[in-house]
């Protein structure tokens, strides 16, 4: 966040204005409400920068992350984009949640199977 301000000073950009594109503008709102909207979305890159771009992020434990990507799942999604700032690095550090999101799935899955016999 701090070198995100930092660039932004050096660059000398203009005054953010609202975002055409209705996803950008539902995270500036939610932005605007706080910087943890959710259980675990980081908000604050996307009021800093207008929502343009790769603006937020779910933070916590890989624990506490694959629970709210957990949540998404259970709401619904089927796609979930997840990427950083340094992809190889991002890349290292999600391997460990991807792997526990895909545990928790299958369990469920078995227990739905279960259920349904």
């Amino acid at each position: 966040m701090a070198r995100i301000q930092e660039l932004r000073q050096e660059v000398k950009v203009a005054p953010l204005t609202r975002p055409q594109a209705v996803g950008s503008q539902r995270l500036v709102d939610f932005a605007a409400k706080g910087e943890i909207y959710d259980k675990r979305l980081w908000t604050p890159i996307a009021a800093a920068t207008g929502a343009a771009g790769n603006t937020t992020a779910l933070v916590g434990t890989p624990e506490q992350v694959a629970e709210a990507l957990l949540d998404y799942y259970d709401a619904g999604v089927t796609t979930l984009l997840i990427r950083g700032f340094d992809p190889l690095q991002d890349a290292i550090d999600y391997g460990e949640v991807i792997s526990l999101v895909r545990a928790q799935v299958a369990r469920r899955d078995r227990q739905a199977v279960s259920v349904a016999n």
